[in-house]
């Protein structure tokens, strides 16, 4: 009996600590940007809010890109379409910030379901030259309709969200600390989904969408839930940068952060959902390092990009498997 108690205790102890290792990195890493504020400077906790935001996007973006194959350059159309909605209902209508960021989202998922539709009809390239295009006249309509968005002028006014109880929103420290929780709450969100049936669906979709159509799988009305739950994400994250950032520019949601989303979520590793984000967080402090020289800022940058896809073309998620299997 004494041998048998051993034995249980034995299998008890080896089934809880590779659980607890495995999640002890992720415990781990909350704490490190929970207590952020507490040591470091005020723009490092500034440049480590856009990473977060930029990994909510990218996060998102791989439940399109890495679970159903579909190649998008609209997701920095989407982020603008939620940060410019959110101010003009805070700051022309007088909204709250909690009343118009749900709003802002539904509209950016209505949004996408209208695009997506139709252009995820088309295969490969030409999906991605649509999204591209579409992308970019959001952008023209952003600089252009100077007495909606402030044009070249930019947005200002903006508020930070109001107060939850005795909780305020209006120093750096809180609003990252919201950025933060709303990041842990999408990512176990998007995990849990991608974790489901419906995301086995998806990966069967990415490895051949003609063969899971030949088998009875709406692979359009899946494409369609994936473009749009990227979208959504994307819409959020802008609404969480306009009342952090507090000013709106249209280049910010130019092409480029549609590009920057793509290659931070294929030097992360696509289809992993945790690499995007680690990619998310290297690009966006590499970015912030080379602007102190912006002569070499995108030449520096774009050499690393080619190096990671050469020599690691599954990107850092690929990288640490490898290192690991030895």
């Amino acid at each position: 009996m004494a041998s048998h108690s051993k034995n249980n205790t034995y299998l008890k102890k080896s089934f809880f600590y590779p659980r607890a290792l495995r999640f002890a990195p992720i415990i781990i890493t909350i704490i490190i940007l929970t207590t952020l504020p507490l040591y470091a400077s005020s723009y490092i906790v500034f440049v480590a809010a856009i990473a977060l935001l930029y990994a909510m996007v990218a996060a998102g973006y791989d439940v399109l890109l890495g679970y159903t194959g579909q190649l998008s350059f609209c997701q920095g159309a989407f982020y603008g379409i939620g940060a410019y909605l959110s101010a003009i209902l805070t700051v022309n209508y007088g909204w709250s910030f909690w009343q118009a960021m749900p709003i802002s989202v539904l509209f950016v998922g209505l949004v996408s379901a209208i695009i997506g539709y139709p252009a995820l009809r088309l295969r490969g390239a030409y999906f991605a030259v649509t999204t591209f295009f579409l992308a970019h006249f959001v952008y023209l309509i952003f600089l252009n309709e100077v007495s909606l968005t402030g044009g070249p002028l930019g947005f200002r006014g903006l508020r930070p969200p109001e107060p939850i109880g005795p909780l305020s929103f209006e120093s750096m420290t809180n609003g990252y600390l919201l950025i933060l929780f709303s990041f842990i709450i999408i990512y176990a969100l998007l995990r849990k989904f991608v974790n489901s049936n419906v995301g086995l669906i998806l990966k069967s979709i990415e490895q051949d969408d003609i063969l899971a159509e030949s088998m009875g799988i709406n692979t359009a009305a899946y494409k369609l839930l994936s473009f749009v739950i990227s979208a959504i994400v994307a819409g959020y994250a802008g609404t969480m940068f306009a009342h952090f950032f507090r000013l709106l520019h249209p280049t910010t949601f130019s092409w480029f952060l549609s590009e920057m989303v793509v290659i931070i979520t294929l030097v992360g590793g696509v289809g992993t959902l945790i690499g995007p984000v680690l990619g998310a967080g290297i690009v966006t402090f590499i970015l912030e390092f080379l602007r102190f020289a912006p002569e070499i800022r995108y030449i520096g940058w774009a050499i690393a990009l080619i190096a990671i896809l050469m020599f690691e073309p599954k990107g850092l998620m690929g990288l640490i498997k490898r290192v690991g299997v030895k």
